[in-house]
């Protein structure tokens, strides 16, 4: 319980039952996974199939950490508000700011959450694809088209 109060995206999870005979979990790995230099390498269950809450040969891919990071919603500090938006009180906007190599990066403030989100589901689709241009020749096709074809909603 105290896991998934901050890691709200683990609620509701599950292993297929394949893997649960680790031979067929370990076979699958075998077949699978890479390394990337200077990466440590990730277990993703949700980026080939959005939402997804299963374990499984077919949802599964490794993902390189600084990837796997985009996707990183923080449901359990944002409140109420879309993804990417905080409200400014002492302002009185909607801030939209999206992480980049580490640090925020500042994308505007605005009358209402909406506007705000929308510059920032932007900013973050296209954050997205670059980063996959620059793994584009490392990483499996499936999770490179995934990436591109990826698609920012207001309720993530």
């Amino acid at each position: 319980k105290k896991y998934t109060d901050k890691k709200q995206s683990y609620i509701g999870c599950s292993v297929c039952e394949e893997w649960h005979n680790f031979q067929n979990f370990a076979k699958w790995h075998e077949e699978n996974y890479y390394e990337i230099e200077g990466q440590e390498m990730h277990l993703d269950k949700d980026i080939l199939v959005k939402n997804n809450k299963i374990y499984s040969p077919e949802t599964c891919v490794f993902v390189p950490e600084c990837i796997n990071s985009l996707f990183t919603k923080r449901q359990s500090c944002r409140g109420e508000l879309p993804i990417g938006v905080h409200f400014c009180k002492k302002r009185h906007k909607y801030i939209a700011q999206c992480g980049v190599d580490g640090k925020r990066v500042y994308l505007g403030g605005f009358d209402s959450p909406q506007e705000a989100f929308n510059t920032y589901k932007d900013f973050k689709e296209k954050e997205i694809k670059r980063v996959a241009g620059l793994y584009k020749d490392r990483i499996p096709t499936e999770l490179y088209e995934a990436l591109c074809n990826y698609n920012v909603e207001i309720t993530d």
